[in-house]
């Protein structure tokens, strides 16, 4: 899982998305690590392959346990994490632009089959469950899509593979849908303002002043703004995104505890040891040396 990266829209970029295939396949573990809150226009769909993984999303949670999938529509704000911590959680995700199934602008494909999806904003996230033909030919799909993208020369039957899977997500979204409305959409679009802030600039110094000032709001109503919608305030969540972020360093690239503070903003490297301890029940050392 790389770091959070937005475009001049403050929409993330997708690690291996590209025009000319707009389509990638994603495992993430997240035994460790949270994907902190983010938004992207390209759909999700997915399962979990161990463990069991939660879903938050703005007023919603979801929990999917191992051989359930999920489908996440375009531009939702969610985060995810281990839904049991303490036991190994890893995620198979497919993420593709609605333009691979859709074609051109105002084709027959988008306007009949996606638009009805893209344009709901009741559906945000919808748990697909093991037990009913339809879910289970879905799951199945999703596992014959994984295995695809091991050979060579696959893009049609992925595509092909993919539309059929569309179409029982339909099937899915009629007769089960677990849909739930999103937050005010003024509310939101601060949050995405000041979160993307706090992502692009988290290795610096940051106040509460500035995450504010990059949704043009008073430092109250920017702290009553987080409070209400992911239960932390601004700086509790700046912390522990700099924490998800120092994990990564310390167990993939192999930084020392110092190094791997200062790159995460921390000026102290006693209080990241402390703030990691009280977080993550054991010191950054400790931690690097599991790896």
């Amino acid at each position: 899982m790389g770091l959070f990266e937005t475009d001049e829209n403050q929409v993330e970029r997708i690690e291996g998305m590209t025009v000319e295939y707009p389509y990638c396949l994603h495992r993430r573990d997240l035994t460790d690590f949270v994907v902190p809150w983010h938004w992207h226009e390209e759909l999700e769909l997915g399962y979990i392959q161990e463990g069991v993984s939660r879903i938050i999303t703005l007023g919603a949670e979801y929990t999917i346990p191992r051989g359930d999938g999920f489908f996440i529509n375009s531009n939702v704000m969610d985060q995810k994490q281990n839904g049991a911590p303490g036991r190994r959680t890893v995620e198979i995700n497919h993420i593709f632009h609605p333009v691979f199934l859709g074609g051109h602008f105002k084709s027959r494909f988008e306007t009949k089959y996606l638009a009805p999806v893209l344009q709901n904003r009741q559906i945000q996230v919808c748990p697909i469950r093991r037990g009913r033909p339809s879910s289970d030919r879905l799951l199945n799909n999703l596992c014959r899509l994984k295995e695809l993208q091991a050979e060579r020369d696959t893009e049609f039957q992925t595509r092909s593979l993919l539309s059929e899977t569309w179409l029982l997500l339909l099937e899915e979204l009629r007769d089960h849908p677990e849909a739930r409305p999103q937050g005010g959409m003024e509310q939101r679009d601060r949050l995405r303002s000041m979160i993307a802030y706090i992502h692009r600039h988290y290795g610096e110094r940051v106040t509460l002043a500035e995450i504010a000032r990059a949704a043009g709001v008073s430092q109250r109503e920017a702290s009553r703004c987080f409070k209400k919608n992911i239960g932390q305030s601004p700086v509790e969540y700046l912390i522990a995104f700099r924490l998800n972020e120092a994990k990564k360093l310390l167990r993939e690239r192999g930084l020392s505890v110092t190094e791997a503070a200062l790159r995460c903003g921390f000026s102290d490297s006693a209080y990241f040891g402390k703030a990691f301890r009280a977080a993550f029940g054991e010191t950054p050392g400790a931690y690097r040396s599991r790896g």
